[in-house]
């Protein structure tokens, strides 16, 4: 890992820890964050019978199941398998496994139910959806960025993915699931997985052009 996404990393571990002893101090004094406040009601501020339907759209695409769907997808067609498909997958189940676990130990219910547009269970922090959302479609942006083809097409592509996880981590406060500090914490660990996925993945990429092909003269 380069100098450059260790600082990365760190930052945004940093981030989250503090973010995180923040949330536990509020949940143990009872007394909300007032950047919580103040960010949530103006989101919700913004609600409209036109943005409802459409926020609602965008919050399911950071759910588990839709993540799903698209590795199954990528690891059904053999060309998009390697590529695509399996780092998507492991990075997903990851980054799955780890909030789930953090969630657990943390505990934090989730806003007033009466704002909610939508059905939700389980602990609030950090933001699954958003923590899942960047590390799935950024990672997939990172590869689409390094595909080595035509890059127009996938630059589109790639920075669709970007602009996709920061709208999701939006639409869970919109929707009224989550605090801000829920989403800012769910995107700084996301930060943190995505930066080691990206390490892993260029490790392998480079080990696979170092693999001599069959039929290669062994060097002296």
């Amino acid at each position: 890992m380069n100098k450059k996404r260790i600082f990365i990393l760190c930052g945004a571990l940093l981030g989250f820890l503090s973010i995180a002893f923040a949330v536990i101090n509020a949940k143990q004094s009872g007394i909300p964050l007032a950047f919580d406040t103040i960010v949530r009601s103006a989101i919700i501020g913004c609600r409209n019978p036109l943005l409802n339907p459409l926020l609602i759209a965008i919050t399911y695409l950071g759910n588990s199941l839709t993540i799903v769907f698209f590795c199954i997808i990528l690891l059904f067609f053999k060309g998009t398998r390697m590529n695509y498909g399996f780092p998507l997958s492991i990075a997903a189940s990851c980054s799955a496994t780890i909030q789930t676990i953090i969630k657990w130990l943390i505990q934090r219910p989730r806003p007033p139910v009466e704002n909610f547009l939508i059905s939700q269970g389980g602990f609030s922090f950090p933001s699954g959806h958003s923590c899942s959302g960047l590390v799935f479609y950024g990672l997939f942006a990172y590869l689409l960025f390094h595909t080595p083809v035509d890059k127009s097409v996938y630059k589109v592509l790639g920075t669709g993915c970007i602009l996709l996880f920061l709208c999701i981590g939006i639409s869970r406060i919109y929707v009224g699931v989550h605090y801000p500090s829920d989403v800012m914490g769910g995107w700084l660990l996301g930060l943190a997985i995505w930066t080691v996925a990206v390490t892993v993945v260029d490790k392998f990429r480079k080990g696979e052009r170092r693999e001599p092909r069959i039929g290669d003269k062994e060097s002296v």
